[in-house]
């Protein structure tokens, strides 16, 4: 038995001596992945708030060890890689070129080895704190939404620091002696055949619903998200024409395939001489479904909401433009969509198109205060260029800040009673007639724990108790709004706009549809609106599908403001009748969806090249999906109007700079 063993060193020795940055590489991604596992599987059995509410039941080494093929997938495939690539020199004869390729090919595994540790990081950072790991997605939507500029705020000297580590790592073991690096190597060997042994033997039998974002490797998971992406178009890449002259703008889409024909009658409300104030309350990640929801025993998480409701109009029915924010917030002031792609139209810095400020007179005093950073979620270019100069953020607001740390970051914004205070203390100051912007930030993963005052659920390990909860404080700061509007003498003379930008999803239909941007069904994309001005706005249930986009002509037709139908995507809803067949959503996953008046939803996955329906009056929970060859006109529509949008907004936008 020694001597068998005394021949594995000695044959370990000598394919070190001939592989020894391979092996030595070897070495360094099982430690990666073995010290990502650990982490993860820590974090798993030991943090508040796990990715998708995930609660693991089995013990947390036979959990490590359980999903460890696909780790092991990547070592050999590295391992692999790098040996192939090591004895391409072994061809080359000239002593220069194999000198070149050996620096190029010390640089290259340096460069595999920093993505790969980046790569772990990231994913796992992005699982606690958004909800998500790291995918094709996430990486697209960074180069085309973030600029260069912003990116580097986020960098320190210590990320440089950080990143010496696989550095180190490598050239720890690289100089090791022969003797050390053989034990290293057969200890690793050892645990690798005991984990990949733990991991068949584990295989369930039947499929898991585990999201593969924990059950797989994050390099794994990531390069398994691109190639499926592949051959996924994120942008039209057709050429638009130029606008000529004035009347040849046009945004809203023409023609039978997306208007009826009849003459639509307005309503509209008696004529006032004074102008109005207008106050968005916009809701962070607020779903239709939770804010009067009672069914599991706790009280109403919105009861003032509840009730300012029943003398508003109360749009039931009512649909994001997006399940983001960026896009979801520029409808709502817009009266138009964003881009149907990866591309955020409201964060480009050459966003000309006019947003409600500027259909206002030059009168009006403007602002928008939240408690949140807002660079990468809110469109504060399109919103800037439209007028509103003045903003109040998590960066400039001094007030007492929220934060919850955890080992891989912390979620950070200020204080939502504070800023509430200071919101009000803005609007007492401000000059009439104003209009002003609030963004919460309550409803919002991590779901701050603002005491046993605002609890209607007893804090527990699951998201969806936190969220119930900050849906009853942000139902007191309205409150507070509302009371302070009445006090000052303002609210005769206000119009109080109350949106969420999208919904929210607690794990629905799929493990991993938390948060809001993962899918589009109903839980996603499913939002409030109520807007409250008695002399405008008589008590009223609207039960046909709305979108975002209908928010801003409606207000316009309530002023009494002009505007120019063709250039909003959206309709008043003072009109008798509608006349637009659909309304539209993007989901930031790939899916684009259209919903008519009779409540039949089409669905495309730009990504899987798959369209599906529902039903929604007869299927309301969305279980049961339909063939769409039943629906032919509505998917033609459907898969026309991404291209037809964006040529008409960057047309649109082109005219607009140019005049």
């Amino acid at each position: 038995m020694r001597r068998h063993l005394s021949g594995f060193t000695i044959f370990l020795q000598k394919i070190f001596n001939s592989n020894n940055s391979s092996f030595t590489f070897l070495i360094c991604v099982f430690v990666l992945v073995l010290f990502y596992r650990i982490q993860l599987t820590w974090a798993l059995f030991t943090h508040s708030i796990r990715p998708f509410d995930f609660n693991p039941s089995t013990h947390p080494i036979w959990f490590m060890g359980r999903y460890f093929l696909s780790d092991l997938v990547l070592i050999l495939f590295c391992f692999l890689f790098l040996w192939l690539a090591s004895h391409l020199s072994k061809f080359i004869k000239e002593k220069r070129t194999r000198t070149l390729l050996t620096i190029s090919g010390y640089f290259l595994l340096h460069l595999i080895f920093i993505s790969l540790f980046i790569i772990h990081g990231a994913h796992t950072r992005l699982l606690f704190e958004t909800q998500t790991g790291l995918n094709a997605f996430v990486i697209q939507e960074l180069f085309l939404n973030v600029s260069l500029a912003e990116l580097i705020k986020f960098v320190d000297w210590k990320d440089g620091v950080f990143l010496l580590i696989p550095v180190g790592l490598f050239w720890g073991i690289r100089l090791l002696p022969i003797a050390f690096r053989v034990r290293i190597l057969k200890v690793g060997i050892g645990l690798i055949i005991l984990l990949t042994f733990f991991s068949i033997i584990g295989i369930p039998s039947k499929k898991s619903d585990l999201p593969p974002e924990i059950r797989l490797n994050p390099a794994v998971f990531l390069i398994s998200d691109i190639v499926e992406m592949v051959g996924f178009k994120t942008s039209s890449e057709k050429v638009y024409l130029p606008i000529r002259k004035g009347n040849d703008l046009r945004v809203q889409p023409d023609g039978t395939d997306y208007q009826d024909r009849f003459k639509a009658l307005k309503f509209l409300p008696p004529k006032k001489e004074h102008p109005w104030n207008i106050v968005f309350f916009i809701m962070e990640s607020v779903g239709s479904r939770y804010i009067f929801d009672t069914s599991q025993g706790h009280g109403m998480p919105m009861p003032f909401l509840y009730g300012l409701a029943k003398e508003s109009w109360h749009l039931k029915k009512h649909y994001t433009s997006s399940n983001i924010s960026t896009k979801a917030i520029f409808s709502l002031l817009s009266g138009l969509y964003d881009f149907f792609n990866q591309e955020t139209f409201g964060i480009r810095p050459d966003a000309h198109v006019p947003s409600i400020s500027n259909f206002l007179s030059k009168d009006y005093e403007g602002f928008l205060v939240t408690p949140s950073p807002i660079q990468w979620y809110f469109p504060t270019a399109f919103v800037k260029n439209s007028g509103l100069k003045e903003m109040h953020h998590f960066e400039n607001l001094n007030l007492k800040v929220r934060e919850e740390k955890h080992s891989f970051g912390r979620y950070i914004g200020r204080d939502e009673v504070q800023t509430i205070d200071f919101f009000n203390r803005r609007i007492n100051q401000a000059k009439e007639p104003f209009i002003g912007i609030y963004l919460s930030f309550a409803a919002h993963l991590p779901y701050f724990d603002y005491g046993s005052d605002y609890h209607i659920v007893t804090p527990d390990d699951r998201m969806i108790s936190r969220y119930y909860n900050n849906l009853n404080l942000l139902d007191n700061m309205l409150k507070r709004v509302y009371e302070n509007l009445k006090k000052k003498g303002l609210l005769e003379r206000t119009i109080l706009v109350i949106a969420g930008d999208h919904g929210q999803a607690f794990g629905q239909h799929q493990p991993d549809n938390y948060m809001h941007h993962r899918y589009s069904y109903n839980e996603n994309i499913e939002t409030p609106v109520i807007i409250y001005q008695p002399a405008l706005f008589k008590p009223r249930q609207f039960d046909i599908p709305t979108s975002h986009v209908d928010i801003l002509p409606t207000l316009l037709d309530a002023m009494r403001i002009p505007y120019r139908a063709e250039l909003l995507n959206g309709e008043s809803l003072f009109h008798h009748r509608l006349g637009r067949k659909y309304i539209f959503v993007y989901g930031y996953e790939g899916t684009i969806s259209s919903i008519d008046q009779r409540g039949i939803k089409v669905q495309y996955s730009l990504k899987k090249g798959k369209c599906w329906a529902f039903d929604l009056k007869l299927d309301p929970e969305e279980r049961h999906p339909l063939d769409c060859v039943s629906y032919e006109s509505q998917r033609k529509a459907l898969l026309g109007f991404p291209d037809l949008h964006q040529a008409n907004l960057t047309r649109y936008n082109e005219w607009l700079k140019n005049h």
